[in-house]
């Protein structure tokens, strides 16, 4: 089980803070809790603060802030699953309680995020790549969003008085795309350099 969450070695050079990681293979009990809780407040984020700012799609930055910091300070392979995990059982919990309200969009963005940042940060070393991985995996995650928002559309699914798809995709299709590239670079930025940096890795 250990070898499911290996440190990430480019990670760590590439972070602005010093990681958490103090053993090539076996994850801290500390590690694990931060990790978790970088996921539950990617979902708080989402489900209580509303911008309403008429963007499709722009919640995804506030999911990539919180699990691209996890991502710095436990750079581990299964890091991303971790948080997504903990991501959805917060949505769960308030949505069961009536504490915050979530989308098709934003819940997909908290199940997948995780998962999708695992696969692109998978071999990167050097902070160029990491923005590229970070970026990558916000973009994808943000286009299986807004899948999952239109297809409900496609349908004829969709909750009255919302935007048809014929109007509403015209829009969509670029916040979208562009929320899920600036998420990504907006997390990279924030906890990890761009320039590429010497690590001697952790302490075994």
């Amino acid at each position: 089980m250990n070898d499911w969450f290996v440190a990430r070695d480019g990670l760590i050079g590439a972070a602005r803070f010093p990681s958490l990681v103090r053993s090539t293979q076996r994850i801290s009990a500390l590690e694990l809790l931060l990790l978790l809780m970088c996921g539950a407040t990617a979902a708080a984020a989402v489900g209580l603060i509303k911008l309403r700012l008429g963007i499709p799609g722009h919640s995804i930055v506030l999911v990539v802030v919180p699990m691209a910091l996890g991502m710095a300070l436990a750079p581990r392979r299964m890091a991303g699953c971790v948080m997504s995990a903990g991501a959805v059982g917060t949505a769960w919990l308030l949505t069961a309680t009536a504490s915050g309200s979530f989308g098709s969009g934003s819940f997909v963005s908290l199940s997948l995020l995780g998962p999708l940042m695992d696969i692109a940060l998978g071999g990167v070393k050097g902070g160029r790549r990491v923005y590229g991985a970070l970026v990558m995996a916000g973009l994808a995650t943000n286009l299986l969003a807004l899948a999952s928002r239109a297809l409900p559309k496609v349908l004829g699914l969709d909750l009255p008085g919302t935007r048809p798809f014929d109007i509403w995709w015209l829009q969509a299709s670029v916040t979208y795309t562009l929320s899920g590239i600036m998420a990504g670079l907006l997390g990279a930025a924030c906890w990890f350099h761009f320039n590429d940096r010497t690590s001697s890795g952790p302490q075994v």
